[in-house]
């Protein structure tokens, strides 16, 4: 019988006869394996060969894979795989809607299951603060608890709040470790700050008091980027996030900044000036850079979004993530890659406007400094797991085959065997598959629908009239 494993592997050869699945299991070092890579060779027993502990761990989660299709008798096969990439991440958002540390396990559990090596976390935004900082318990008391909630059909003035622990941020990096994924928190600047500055007002350019928000968009209150203060302030929770967060990177954010108040304060053109900076995306990138320079001095690498590749004097050694870049700055970039297209790889959009065959059929490969992909879960119209889990999957399937395979199949070899493997990720509420790829006229219609309420939104409307 042919197997259906997800991700595909690198190599199968099919043997004569079959073994069955409680034959002796034996495990053994293979130093020519790279990094996540493993053998498993069925033949009257089981052989499992790994370089590392995390190629022995997806190499038992394949062997449970076979297991679960086959029942008790297994077709004797060598399987030999190796990642394409060696970041394989996904995002979740908990600030437009809080989940809380069950949920963020049921997602680490499923996503280990499909080879992520890399957690994504979206701690602070507009709508919430939503990470415990004992030197600033200001962040939580204010930043974490918005006024309502009005997205899309969602539309209260109920107080909507939470925020983890430094217990429970612990935790989890550390189940997430036990499943052999680190944990990247990213924690928003210069932009989507206003649960930061409705905080710590004097981060403000013009120190009014700014609100949390309780919609989507993008919001002129950003950091002032001139205030030499700003950057202690800064270093101080950075300090914590890297007691919490033990792995290299930190993501800083970097997208959707707007500068007016930057051309408007005395303090940033200052800044500007003395740093023989021609514009305020020169200044942006001033800003990442120095971040960067404190977060390298502690050991840490730093990612950040497109956008800080704006103004051309972003250092080389920040990981940019792109996911919409109209003028292929980060094709052309130095700096290495990670693949996030808006357009392919944005799981919170319908199914009509992304639907699986598309997600499948990217090619993450822009440019060859790509070391890997991250497939996003913005929240603002998921207010809860069962949500998640049926806007997320089998989507994020598709990008872990992406991600993993160098040998990835047609998409409808992979639907077929997607079809009869995925009640193996035991997924409470993924797609059916009649909802993967939606038929053209329903796609538009729903797209439509869904982006009725953008144009209603002028910074969401003039941001993307911008992108063009």
């Amino acid at each position: 019988m042919k197997l259906s494993i997800i991700p595909a592997p690198y190599q199968t050869e099919y043997l004569n006869g079959f073994t069955k699945a409680d034959a002796e299991t034996s495990f053994y070092e293979d130093a020519n394996l790279p990094r996540d890579g493993f053998v498993i060779h069925i033949d009257g027993d089981i052989k499992i060969g790994a370089s590392s502990q995390s190629g022995l761990f997806y190499a038992n989660n394949t062997l449970e894979m076979i297991k679960f299709q086959c029942g008790q008798n297994l077709p004797n096969v060598h399987i030999r795989d190796i990642p394409k990439y060696t970041y394989r991440s996904f995002m979740i958002d908990s600030c437009r809607h809080f989940f809380n540390i069950r949920d963020i396990k049921k997602m680490i559990d499923y996503c280990a299951k499909m080879r992520f090596n890399v957690f994504h976390w979206h701690l602070t935004d507009d709508q919430g603060w939503r990470i415990q900082i004992n030197s600033y318990p200001v962040l939580t008391d204010t930043g974490s608890v918005r006024k309502g909630s009005n997205f899309g059909e969602e539309q209260n003035d109920i107080p909507y709040g939470g925020f983890y622990t430094q217990e429970e941020i612990r935790d989890i990096v550390s189940y997430a470790h036990k499943n052999h994924m680190t944990v990247v928190p990213e924690i928003d600047m210069p932009g989507h700050t206003s649960a930061l500055l409705a905080s710590l007002p004097d981060l403000v350019c013009n120190k009014k008091q700014v609100e949390i928000k309780t919609e989507a968009g993008i919001f002129k209150d950003i950091i002032c980027a001139g205030n030499d203060d700003n950057y202690d302030t800064l270093y101080d929770i950075l300090d914590e996030v890297c007691s919490l967060f033990p792995d290299e990177y930190i993501h800083i954010g970097g997208d959707e900044a707007p500068k007016e108040q930057w051309k408007n304060c005395p303090c940033c053109q200052k800044k500007m000036k003395d740093e023989n900076l021609s514009n305020e995306e020169e200044l942006q990138g001033y800003f990442i850079n120095r971040i960067n320079s404190y977060l390298r001095s502690k050991a840490k690498k730093v990612i950040t979004w497109n956008e800080s590749l704006n103004g051309g004097n972003l250092c080389e050694n920040i990981t940019v993530q792109m996911w919409m870049d109209p003028k292929k700055r980060s094709k052309e970039s130095k700096n290495k890659i990670i693949n996030s297209d808006f357009f392919h790889m944005y799981a919170d959009y319908p199914y009509e406007m992304t639907p699986l065959k598309k997600v499948y059929e990217y090619n993450t490969d822009i440019n060859d400094n790509v070391i890997g992909t991250d497939i996003p879960i913005w929240t603002e119209y998921i207010p809860d797991l069962e949500k998640m889990e049926y806007m997320c999957f089998p989507r994020f399937i598709a990008a872990a085959q992406s991600a993993w395979s160098i040998n990835k199949p047609s998409y409808n070899v992979f639907r077929t065997e997607l079809s009869e493997i995925i009640p193996f990720f035991g997924f409470g509420n993924a797609a059916q598959k009649e909802k993967w790829d939606p038929v053209k006229i329903t796609r538009l219609r729903k797209v439509i629908v869904h982006f009725g309420s953008i144009s209603k939104n002028e910074r969401i409307r003039e941001f993307f009239l911008n992108k063009k």
